[in-house]
């Protein structure tokens, strides 16, 4: 037999919490010894046990006691459900965790792993954080405007992007290049070298789909176009591309956005 204190350190509640389900009549008052002390006995572990059990997985009281009379076949079907339903509850708290995780990770939060770590190696570069931030800021408005378009292309040919060392090196020179004016030589040496590195690097269907398929939208343009508009030497830039890529027969004319907002 044993007192109310060994039988909550043996289940591991409090005696408070076995007198609370005393009250709530999911475990019988036991018989007292001679100094008034409550005695239980085996039944009343298993008992207890199985209370605590079922409240701990978040089973309404008076559900539990529904089910502690119910016959085994009842009692076992619904240990079916409540394992279930924990499962989901556990899928839901470990979506909540991994957001509070993501938390930690800054950029992480609302970018593709991708974007992520080109931003993470201009930063490395020691590119000025203002101007990265802007460039993040920018495709934080894109991606979230266009996930389910980008989501495919980032998917199939973002990482080719991470492990490329010319793509990255001509990233980092496009950057150091937005205090430049326009007609620095610099300007026509990058377009030009990013030109060449995108004809040899990219395959077609990849150069295919920023050009013809990709976000060929007035806001998506506006958005994208965003990061670079308000340096001139990156809208010079742009435009030597867009310009080298027509002579190579891989890129189409586009409207400038004041022939587009008509």
């Amino acid at each position: 037999m044993l007192r109310i204190g060994e039988l909550a350190s043996y289940v591991g509640v409090t005696t408070r919490t076995v007198r609370f389900y005393h009250q709530q009549g999911l475990l019988d008052e036991p018989r007292r010894d001679t100094s008034g002390y409550r005695l239980y006995d085996g039944e009343a572990v298993l008992r207890l046990s199985r209370v605590v059990a079922l409240a701990s997985a978040g089973v309404p009281l008076a559900r539990v006691h529904e089910l502690l009379d119910a016959s085994q076949e009842t009692f076992d079907i619904a240990l079916v459900e409540i394992h279930a339903d924990l499962n989901n509850r556990i899928e839901r708290l470990e979506k909540d965790r991994d957001r509070l995780e993501r938390l930690r990770a800054g950029d992480a939060l609302v970018l593709p792993e991708v974007i992520v770590g080109l931003i993470v190696h201009l930063r490395e570069a020691g590119i000025d954080s203002g101007v990265v931030d802007h460039y993040r800021d920018a495709w934080v408005l894109t991606y979230a405007v266009y996930r389910s378009r980008l989501d495919p292309w980032l998917e199939e040919f973002g990482a080719l992007m991470l492990r490329d060392p010319g793509y990255l090196a001509i990233m980092v020179r496009s950057f150091r290049a937005a205090e430049l004016e326009p007609d620095d030589p610099q300007i026509k040496e990058l377009a030009d070298d990013t030109v060449e590195w995108m004809v040899n690097a990219w395959d077609s269907d990849a150069l295919e789909w920023s050009f013809e398929r990709g976000l060929d939208d007035h806001r998506a343009n506006a958005l994208l176009e965003a990061q670079w508009a308000d340096r001139p030497a990156w809208v010079r830039v742009s435009e030597l591309i867009l310009q080298g890529l027509q002579e190579r027969g891989i890129a189409h004319s586009r409207p400038s956005r004041r022939q587009e907002d008509g």
